[in-house]
């Protein structure tokens, strides 16, 4: 079902993801940036209407029924697909800002980023414990494509999510993926396609690190 709700996140919480998105991947950034980022974050978080929309299958839908989706949801009892949006108000602070400051629309769209990310990890913790976690189409491999298939079976466009003819979707901080239930699965880097490309494994790291 279609949700929404009023949110406030601390910029401790997000200081890391955002950096990364940024491309400090080490989680150190400039003075001047981290100042930008602490005044840009509070605009976004007013500017972002979080919207979420699920649906829950015991029988898997036509589209999981192929790899690497069927090896991830192996073991599990259902699966939850859902698509997650920032809305528009969003989008356009990020254009805005873009046009008067490039340097600050790129933070504003790395703070929605990891905003997005944030919440839609902490609305699936009403999934409980015993699950996976989210996988969108083009990991691992699999198709982008199937994003539609899943904005059509939770019907996205309840919560104001559209699908271009490009494959992007309006708005653009908006995801779909979804999460398996009945087991536990840690993220790894096996089956990754970015894997021999990885800025995070050259440094010892990974990119899901908290």
């Amino acid at each position: 079902m279609p949700a929404s709700r009023g949110f406030f996140v601390n910029y401790s919480d997000l200081r890391e993801p955002i950096l990364t998105y940024l491309g400090f991947h080490g989680g150190m950034a400039d003075g001047e940036t981290e100042a930008r980022i602490r005044e840009i974050l509070p605009r976004v978080e007013k500017a972002a209407r979080f919207r979420r929309s699920e649906g829950r299958f015991t029988a898997l839908p036509l589209f999981l029924q192929k790899e690497p989706y069927l090896s991830f949801l192996s073991g599990c009892s259902a699966v939850v697909l859902e698509a997650v949006t920032l809305g528009g108000e969003a989008d356009l602070l990020i254009r805005r800002l873009s046009k008067e400051d490039m340097a600050a629309g790129v933070i504003a769209d790395a703070c929605a980023s990891a905003l997005l990310e944030a919440l839609s990890d902490e609305a699936e913790e009403v999934l409980g414990e015993g699950r996976t976690y989210r996988f969108c189409p083009g990991y691992g491999g699999s198709d982008i494509a199937d994003v539609k298939y899943i904005l059509d079976a939770v019907r996205a466009d309840r919560i104001g999510i559209c699908l271009q003819k490009s494959g992007l979707m309006l708005p653009q901080k908006s995801m779909a993926g979804f999460v398996g239930l009945g087991k536990k699965a840690q993220k790894t880097c096996a089956g990754c396609i970015l894997q021999e490309h990885c800025t995070y494994r050259r440094e010892g790291r990974v990119c899901y690190a908290k």
